[in-house]
């Protein structure tokens, strides 16, 4: 196990011993299991039940996870959001998974919750999910990668990381134009449902900011200490890139990455429900 974590850092442990990882893995198959039923029982083939219904599982359990990453001082924060993609599973088509993961480990890459520096293994599986986002029409992937190892550098600038992480993102972004043949689309496409929720998504992650002040905890390992300004950047990178995409798509891109969206929603909805409860006890 210690020889893998050397090689992949951006993995977290799911140590179910703590009642909170317990208790994810409990709602995340139990909507499976009722999904699943729903969906038979409106006579949707079995094959593509169980696909949609794996899909709104997974979908929960990244919303947690990455809600993990927005504020990691504050386990039962990531649960706010939870009812939220509950209720979305049943109305949306399932969401992007690839780029649900692809964002988780762009945070866990930037903020260094796990503890430990990213390998040149994990820049290199980022560059890849960035790629077959690309190919799949997700454009944003790949510049975000090269914020974030941009920022990166800058925080801790290691000579090296700037030949092995910055220039081979730099090179996967011109050779996903050349390869894919791509023509981006710069125009702007919001609604003014879209436009509200862009506007709500910035308010919460302000407010999480504001509410979390300095508060953070350890990385899984002793390695590094936790630094407040990877966190606020890897929660900014977040909300940039669910808002470029709403410019480009409009409320089609809530759609493919709801579950990053209401984790956000979710973590400053913790936090008016604390200081409401501290302003009524006191």
């Amino acid at each position: 196990m210690k020889e893998i974590k050397s090689i992949i850092t951006l993995g977290r442990p799911m140590d179910l011993s703590y009642p909170t990882n317990r208790l994810i893995v409990f709602v995340s198959v139990t909507l499976f299991a009722l999904y699943f039923a729903y969906l038979l029982l409106t006579a949707v083939p079995a094959a593509e039940a169980l696909s949609i219904a794996f899909s709104a599982g997974i979908a929960l359990f990244l919303c947690w996870a990455i809600g993990r990453e927005v504020d990691p001082a504050y386990e039962w924060s990531a649960f706010f959001a939870l009812p939220l993609v509950l209720a979305a599973a049943f109305y949306y088509v399932s969401p992007d998974l690839l780029s649900l993961l692809f964002i988780l480990l762009a945070m866990r890459f930037l903020n260094r919750s796990t503890g430990l520096r990213a390998t040149v293994f994990d820049a290199l599986m980022l560059i890849s999910l960035g790629i077959a986002l690309f190919s799949n029409g997700v454009y944003t992937g790949l510049p975000l990668l090269l914020v974030v190892f941009t920022v990166d550098f800058i925080l801790e600038p290691v000579a090296r990381k700037l030949l092995i992480f910055i220039l081979p993102a730099f090179a996967a972004l011109v050779f996903s134009f050349y390869l894919f043949n791509t023509y981006m689309d710069y125009s702007i496409n919001i609604s003014v449902t879209a436009a509200l929720l862009v506007f709500l998504l910035v308010i919460f992650i302000i407010y999480v900011i504001i509410a979390t002040g300095k508060d953070i905890v350890p990385g899984d390992s002793k390695e590094i200490q936790p630094d407040i300004r990877r966190i606020n950047l890897a929660r900014l990178c977040l909300v940039i890139f669910i808002i470029i995409n709403v410019l480009q798509k409009g409320e089609s891109a809530f759609v493919m990455f709801y579950p990053a969206a209401f984790a956000i929603a979710g973590a400053g909805l913790y936090h008016i429900f604390q200081n409401i409860k501290n302003s009524l006890v006191r």
